[in-house]
């Protein structure tokens, strides 16, 4: 038998997005090829031998040699399970393999050999303990991959942990801290301008006027020679009072008032049963009182003393969304939702010019922030939420599909999707989003009127905007295809292959083999594939999801919501596993009309924040 070559491609089935040190997937890995003979690919029972080496040619070989027997070979292609143990240690590793037929003879060695590319060494995290080189780990690594708990001492030293102590921070903060919550007033520094403090507050600088009783709790120090509280003339009831509280025992030999003799009748004040001291006056002209550390005892006639009042100030909690605070803290931002994660707001690129897509033109568009399902809806998930739903008023017109309890749900219409979602806000006690009526008092449970009427200020669940799943899909990445990248095979999603149609598509061709098993229609569980860069699974093929908008030329700008309806279709994105590779662009619009339910089509969650 006479071979050309051997087109394979290395697998490590657990590989994407593996744990730095967490636990191990095993040192076994898929190795999948195409053998041809002389007449073309080649189809029959074959034994293959596989050795490693250090080099391209000659060299020693590493590890032992492996013999599969009886392999069969399929119109060129063939996949076995390979395990030369831990050998993948970051040097360069190139295969030697060996094939014949009938179990006899010997072994024909395929020329060259073929280089064993990055992703076996996945492998060696089974054998971390210790500190990852940086050689080891490129790229972002999402926290979704991470099992497990990270030694501190893995740790670099920039960064600070939950219950760290004898922490130093440098760098400054910016933003103007609203709503920032529970920030100790003893971390902040520098001054605050008087615009920015309640007119109850007592300034330092200049005279303060009092009106009423005003009263001081908690341990109040004044140590500025120059501060000074003025009380306007009163006069019965609207006496001016100050009140200075301790929580222990309050010593009057530390409070005295200075005060000149034509303010004789204002004196000192204590009352044990309140551990309070009280600045009286009995209706003279305006006093002014200044504050200083100077002496001790009560003097009712010396102008030259003054009060002192020993103590710390104590700051309550900020409210609020911490809207412009920028440089805080990752340990006081609050978690997503359980099975969400937050998609960050800014600026991108929506639609590009890779392969001339028609409607898909780039635009600029800046988004909020909101919450995506990791996910998309499951059939169990649809199921949890339909029964509630039924015994609640709600009309579905498709009940929904799933192949198993884990597979995404399909055979539900976009009109079945939006009831959905308002039926899992009022369940999860969440007001809805999606209303019958402009004033949104008649929650939308059924039918399919002409003019729904969102209230996007609402927390509840609802379809993602187009140009919210598209950012989402993208993860972070700018002008590529895919969430990953520019290429795609059957190892990053779930589609059907057509190699000969897309120079991006590796392939293999036709239907992904790990998911036909089990009957039609072939998709898979969800979460079967590497999360993209926000930690989102399946933005590319599995099912399509279904978007708000109504189908039309999108715009750019803040928070578009797609082109006023109604509109003849609503928008589909992200490919499923009955369509081929470009279907499962980043940037592919599809218009469906919104009553029609396949078993390709199915949904994801957003929610504001």
């Amino acid at each position: 038998m006479k071979t050309k070559h051997l087109l394979a491609f290395i697998l490590l089935l657990s590989a994407f997005g593996f744990p730095l040190s967490a636990f191990s997937q095993g040192t076994a890995f898929t190795y999948q090829g195409r053998l041809n003979d002389a007449n073309g690919p080649a189809t029959g029972i074959y034994d293959l031998r596989f050795a490693i080496y250090g080099a391209a040619s000659g060299g020693t070989q590493v590890g032992s040699t492996l013999t599969n027997s009886a392999t069969a070979v399929s119109n060129g292609l063939f996949m076995v399970t390979l395990d030369f143990g831990n050998q993948f240690n970051g040097a360069d590793r190139w295969v030697e393999i060996g094939v014949r037929t009938n179990d006899s003879g010997a072994f024909t060695i395929l020329t060259p050999r073929q280089q064993i590319t990055a992703t076996p060494y996945a492998v060696t995290a089974g054998a971390v303990t210790g500190p990852v080189a940086a050689r080891q780990v490129t790229g972002s690594l999402p926290v979704s991959q991470v099992s497990g708990l990270l030694p501190l001492a893995q740790l670099p030293p920039a960064v600070v942990t939950n219950g760290a102590s004898g922490v130093n921070l440098t760098g400054t903060f910016a933003g103007n801290a609203s709503g920032l919550t529970a920030l100790n007033a003893a971390q902040l520094t520098g001054a605050v301008a008087d615009a920015h403090l309640s007119p109850n507050v007592a300034l330092r600088a200049g005279g303060n006027a009092f009106s009423g009783g005003q009263t001081f709790s908690g341990n109040v120090g004044f140590s500025d020679p120059a501060t000074s509280l003025t009380f306007p003339a009163t006069s019965g009831a609207n006496t001016p009072m100050i009140q200075l509280f301790s929580s222990g025992t309050v010593n009057a030999d530390r409070m005295v008032i200075a005060h000149s003799p034509d303010y004789a009748n204002w004196g000192l004040q204590y009352q044990d049963v309140s551990d309070q001291f009280n600045f009286l006056g009995n209706g003279q002209s305006a006093l002014t009182v200044r504050l200083a550390a100077r002496r001790v005892g009560i003097d009712n006639t010396n102008p030259t003393t003054a009060l002192d009042v020993v103590g710390t100030i104590t700051a309550t909690a900020f409210a609020g969304n911490g809207a412009g605070l920028t440089n805080i803290s990752a340990s006081a931002v609050a978690a997503a939702p359980p099975g969400m994660v937050l998609i960050p707001s800014g600026a991108f690129t929506m639609g590009d010019t890779l392969d001339g897509s028609i409607g898909a033109a780039p635009t600029n568009v800046t988004l909020s922030a909101f919450y995506m399902n990791v996910n998309p809806v499951s059939w169990s998930q649809w199921q949890s939420v339909y029964f509630w739903a039924t015994n609640h008023g709600y009309a579905f017109t498709h009940a929904g599909a799933g192949k198993a309890a884990n597979h995404p749900v399909q055979t539900v219409d976009w009109w079945d999707c939006v009831k959905w979602c308002n039926a899992r806000s009022q369940q999860a006690g969440k007001p809805p989003v999606y209303y019958t009526d402009a004033g949104w008092t008649a929650v939308y449970m059924t039918g399919e009127p002409t003019t729904l009427y969102p209230n996007w200020t609402n927390s509840g669940y609802r379809l993602p905007t187009e140009a919210e799943w598209e950012k989402a899909a993208r993860g972070g990445l700018s002008g590529q295809r895919f969430p990953w990248g520019n290429v795609i095979n059957q190892n990053l999603a779930n589609y059907q292959g057509a190699t000969a149609s897309y120079t991006y598509d590796l392939g293999p061709n036709d239907f992904n083999p790990a998911f036909t098993n089990g009957g039609y229609p072939y998709t898979s569980p969800v979460g079967s594939f590497a999360a993209n860069g926000y930690g989102l699974y399946d933005m590319s093929g599995n099912v399509f999801e279904w978007c708000w908008d109504w189908y039309g030329t999108y715009a750019g700008g803040i928070d578009p919501r797609g082109p006023a309806g109604p509109l003849g279709f609503r928008v589909l994105r992200g490919g499923d596993w009955l369509s081929v590779a470009s279907y499962a662009r980043c940037a592919n619009r599809n218009d469906v009309n919104p009553s029609n339910a396949s078993d390709y089509l199915g949904f994801r969650c957003v929610r504001g924040i």
